[in-house]
């Protein structure tokens, strides 16, 4: 009998990932390798379209946590950005490696300046900008190196994003980088 893709893939990609974290950690060789394989498996045609996906902190954004080996462990989601409004600037609070499928993104990755001290208050810039075409990835580090925003550009984009641990599963964070403020995101 043949296996459904959709249903195998996922167990293909935690396998990889733990195997390239076996062998290289989280470093940029690491996650670069991590971004290959998630590349690979975004460009199948069965990825383009997942439903159920729930939306993300009232912003058009909407998410489909495809698979999960654990609250902190390998998490695999399916994402969508619309290009009528862009995602606060948030965190993670994990490693992430995201491929775009379908659509462009306009990810803008953020650097926080201060120590990270205060929980209400940070001083942020942006770090880069890009706009990410089907097949193009980013990746990001652990805290305080996963701050970003992002959003479709000129039509909704869809990704594919593998993290670290299981983000809906965690304390996140907003962040205004005009006023400084940080907002604690309850899981869903």
């Amino acid at each position: 009998m043949e296996r459904n893709p959709i249903h195998s893939f996922p167990d293909e990609i935690f396998t990889d990932t733990k195997q390239i974290l076996s062998e290289y950690g989280i470093s940029h060789r690491g996650l670069q390798a991590i971004q290959e394989n998630l590349t690979r498996v975004a460009a199948e045609p069965w990825m383009v379209e997942h439903p159920a996906f729930v939306e993300l902190e009232r912003t058009g954004a909407t998410l489909k946590v495809i698979a999960s080996q654990g609250d902190d462990d390998l998490t695999l989601v399916a994402g969508r950005f619309p290009a009528d409004h862009p995602t606060p600037v948030h965190d993670h609070t994990t490693w992430g490696v995201a491929c775009v499928v379908r659509g462009r993104d306009r990810y803008i990755h953020w650097e926080r300046l201060d120590d990270g001290s205060r929980l209400d208050e940070a001083r942020l810039r942006v770090q880069y900008e890009r706009v990410l075409e089907p097949g193009d990835s980013v990746y990001w580090f652990d805290p305080p190196g996963d701050i970003h925003s992002q959003q479709g550009d000129g039509e909704t984009a869809l990704e594919l994003v593998l993290f670290g641990k299981n983000p809906q599963a965690a304390i996140r964070h907003t962040f205004d980088p005009a006023t400084r403020q940080i907002q604690e995101l309850k899981s869903s």
